[in-house]
């Protein structure tokens, strides 16, 4: 089972690690949840999952093509003319959320995803592309009775946390790490969530759940979490103990 959303930069390659780290059979609470490229690998194994957001667009599209597949592709298919101008596409990449009707939305959702030079909704350069019958394949057939898509509320990820009581891990493909310096008042996409490190640190530390974060390389993380398990994982999402060849890191607390 392949996510139909993709990202095409800052991709995660560490689907293989997690999968020897998850116990199969296991309730797998996933937040920051956003393209599910991750998570679906996940979803070969006997595990069940939890995808929390706190993006309400996020939400509607997960629900959408999990309760109503078909509606969803047969609009991604009427309107697909309408983003094949660079203009109109960056107009959309503002206005989309403003488009009546859940599954126009959600064929938005996925059209600016397909088109993005990054695979940001609301960010990224256009890029011409034919529609392929296995982009929409993956869109009608994304159904599964291990999947779960939960909207915890905007006002903070973390929250969502206490609505995992059944979970016997907790999963944050986190990216990128950053200081937080100057970002309060900063816009975001509809499909972003401001994240604070020192909250997820204080979180990880103080939960009794079996927790893994995911991030990409970051010398501050090393000294964060140097009492935890870290790790490393090179380009490909192999092991590594060489920090040079480091680009991609998992930390566990168990």
């Amino acid at each position: 089972m392949k996510s139909p959303i993709r990202l095409k930069e800052k991709r995660f390659n560490s689907a293989g690690t997690l999968r020897k780290l998850i116990t199969p059979g296991s309730v797998v609470d996933s937040f920051l949840f956003f393209t599910g490229d991750l998570e679906s690998e996940l979803l070969k194994d006997d595990i069940f999952l939890v995808a929390h957001t706190d993006s309400y667009v996020i939400y509607e599209f997960w629900r959408c093509i999990t309760e109503t597949p078909d509606q969803v592709a047969d609009a991604v298919e009427h309107l697909q003319n309408l983003i094949t101008q660079p203009k109109m596409f960056h107009f959309m990449q503002e206005e989309w959320p403003k488009y009546k009707g859940p599954a126009a939305r959600s064929a938005f959702f996925f059209l600016l995803n397909y088109h993005s030079s990054t695979g940001m909704i609301s960010s990224g350069a256009y890029q011409e592309r034919t529609l392929s019958p296995m982009a929409l394949s993956r869109l009608r057939n994304f159904s599964s009775e291990k999947f779960h898509i939960s909207f915890d509320g905007p006002d903070d990820f973390l929250l969502g946390v206490k609505k995992a009581e059944k979970a016997d891990f907790l999963f944050f493909p986190i990216g990128d790490f950053s200081f937080n310096i100057f970002e309060e008042g900063t816009s975001l996409g509809f499909e972003e969530t401001r994240i604070h490190h020192k909250h997820v640190k204080r979180f990880f530390s103080e939960t009794d759940k079996k927790c893994i974060l995911n991030y990409f390389k970051h010398s501050e993380l090393f000294k964060l979490y140097e009492d935890y398990n870290i790790i490393m994982l090179d380009q490909y999402g192999i092991k590594t103990n060489d920090k040079k060849r480091c680009k991609e890191m998992l930390i566990t607390n168990f």
